[in-house]
């Protein structure tokens, strides 16, 4: 499943027409291809994560608001996600993500991840706001931060601050999945 499944493209073409920005514009704001933008726009490929946030910042909008739909339960005391509601954000490398609740008001995020045997989180390192806790589920992963490699199995648990350098890769030849909670929304961040 891609990005594009729930309109990703189309919804960055809808806000930069409504922006008034040309391709070549949005390609120098963002530091990207006009060619590539224009695949992403079409729906022909599926951005990395990095691109993905780039993108949301430049249009200035949330990257949940570019994913997922509305949703009233921010309002609510309680609420429910059956499995067939969750959304899903894949990466250019096959990382797949999924918002575990609805309410994007929370002050954390909580997911899931999948990362197939091979996939990384990105060539470089990357860094946020706050602190992670993930519990590995199955498969193995290795998570690079500063000059130690931890390495995973299921059943581990795992917290690290986030504005520390860092990278999961699965290096194993089984799909790596766990659960894991960012104090600062990030993925699905809001605005």
């Amino acid at each position: 499943m891609t990005v594009d499944n729930y309109g990703f493209g189309k919804k960055v073409r809808t806000l930069r027409s409504q922006k008034k920005l040309t391709l070549q514009r949005l390609a120098k704001m963002t530091k990207r291809s006009a060619s590539l933008l224009s695949q992403i726009e079409t729906g022909k490929v599926s951005p990395s994560f990095s691109t993905m946030r780039i993108i949301a910042d430049v249009l200035e909008i949330s990257l949940s608001q570019l994913i997922l739909e509305e949703d009233a339960c921010e309002t609510r005391d309680s609420c429910l996600m059956e499995v067939r509601e969750r959304k899903t954000l894949t990466t250019q490398g096959g990382v797949q993500h999924q918002l575990l609740s609805r309410n994007l008001a929370l002050p954390f995020e909580f997911i899931s991840f999948e990362i197939p045997p091979g996939a990384s989180t990105g060539e470089e390192r990357y860094t946020h706001e706050g602190v992670e806790c993930g519990l590995l589920l199955e498969g193995t992963i290795e998570i690079e931060l500063r000059d130690k490699v931890y390495r995973m199995k299921p059943g581990d648990t795992i917290t690290l601050n986030s504005s520390i350098p860092h990278k999961l890769s699965n290096r194993g030849k089984k799909t790596a999945k766990g659960i894991w909670v960012n104090s600062v929304p990030m993925i699905f961040l809001t605005r």
